[in-house]
């Protein structure tokens, strides 16, 4: 039985039909009496051809008949479609953050499917030994445009949605912290104070202290109350916290966003309000860490501020009292990130408020960041 795809690949490279004739991946043995091989098969072709354009019968297009229609769709094609496109659309959202990646982010999602993509094309590659075939080729390139177009829906959706366009370049700052080229969020004006995380987490609790001393300095916070993180956290069990879920900040220097689960018992992902608060953990933090905090749009940290062991076996009102006085173990763990936190929202203001400004612990992390 002829194999056309391979005369079909032969021809695409310029063979002669006598060439073509005599390969033996071919398959093609003339009939007695038939001639030239070369002549021969190329009239087969084109009456082959002939026949499947006014549409083969049913008896010819079994198994068996060299007049079967190739498939057009197979998993070779299918993966060669699904490799490049989201190879695209990946690329496309590491890059723009948002709004490309603000509904399906680069990571975790989209580098999911495309290596899954690109695992079942190696796979469906090598059960086949047509491996580039003209089909292939082209539904390689179709999927790459595929993916730009569906990057680019996915892009436009966001901004109609109002989601911020960020980029993806950080540079370092002090304590983990990171800035970003971002224009700057704010709410009415007012830079926004976003923090996400989970009443469970230890590592929030414990961060929560210095959140609320900070916080604090800029206006009147409200409807906060002590609870525990929760006891069965290997990291910190049990360990005090100010719930910043619920709360409420006058300000006119800050504009407060939380995004906290309730649950102190189990850590669960917070649902966040609106596309904007989407595409910041979309966009700098995919794998869910907390806290995460975001400061103005520009000034982000992911993980503690302070660590749980700090406030091992305090209370939340010992914890309180020290902050209070001043002094002790937790105020020595928790001021120096409450004062940094006050420089960053001091920094996105402009340098205002001065009555904060001023303080020199805040002036001297001011010195240090960008």
């Amino acid at each position: 039985m002829v194999d056309w795809d391979t005369v079909e690949r032969r021809r695409s490279r310029g063979w002669d039909w006598d060439r073509i004739a005599s390969d033996p991946r071919v398959d093609f043995h003339a009939e007695e009496g038939a001639g030239d091989p070369g002549r021969a098969l190329r009239a087969m072709y084109y009456q082959r051809r002939s026949k499947s354009r006014r549409g083969p019968s049913a008896s010819e297009r079994g198994a068996g008949s060299d007049l079967a229609p190739e498939k057009r769709w197979n998993l070779v094609r299918v993966a060669a479609l699904l490799a490049p496109m989201f190879a695209a659309w990946f690329v496309l959202a590491l890059v723009f953050p948002s709004p490309v990646g603000a509904f399906l982010s680069a990571i975790p999602v989209l580098v999911i499917l495309m290596l899954l993509s690109i695992a079942l094309l190696g796979f469906a590659l090598l059960r086949t030994a047509d491996r580039w075939t003209t089909g292939v080729r082209n539904s390689l390139v179709v999927g790459a445009v595929l993916g730009l177009v569906l990057a680019g829906i996915f892009g436009l959706a966001a901004v109609v949605s109002g989601c911020p366009t960020l980029t993806a370049t950080t540079s370092p700052e002090p304590s983990n912290f990171v800035v970003v080229a971002n224009p700057l969020w704010a709410d009415s004006g007012i830079p926004v104070f976003f923090f996400y995380g989970s009443i469970a987490c230890p590592y929030c609790a414990a961060s929560s202290w210095a959140m609320a001393v900070a916080l604090e300095q800029f206006g009147t916070l409200s409807g906060t109350h002590f609870d525990r993180s929760s006891p069965t956290d290997a990291a910190g069990p049990s360990t005090p916290e100010v719930v910043l879920a619920g709360a409420t900040l006058q300000s006119r220097w800050v504009s407060l966003h939380v995004a906290e689960s309730t649950d102190n018992q189990t850590i669960t992902a917070a649902p966040t309000s609106g596309c904007v608060e989407s595409a910041y953990v979309s966009a700098y933090d995919p794998g869910g860490s907390i806290p995460f905090l975001v400061i103005g749009g520009q000034y982000l940290h992911v993980g503690a501020l302070v660590a749980p062991a700090k406030l091992a076996g305090l209370t939340p009102a010992q914890v309180q009292a020290q902050i209070a006085n001043q002094s002790g173990p937790a105020w020595d763990a928790i001021s120096p990130i409450a004062f940094l936190l006050e420089a960053f929202l001091v920094k996105v203001n402009g340098g205002q408020p001065a009555s904060v400004a001023t303080n020199s612990s805040v002036a001297n992390w001011l010195g240090q960041i960008h």
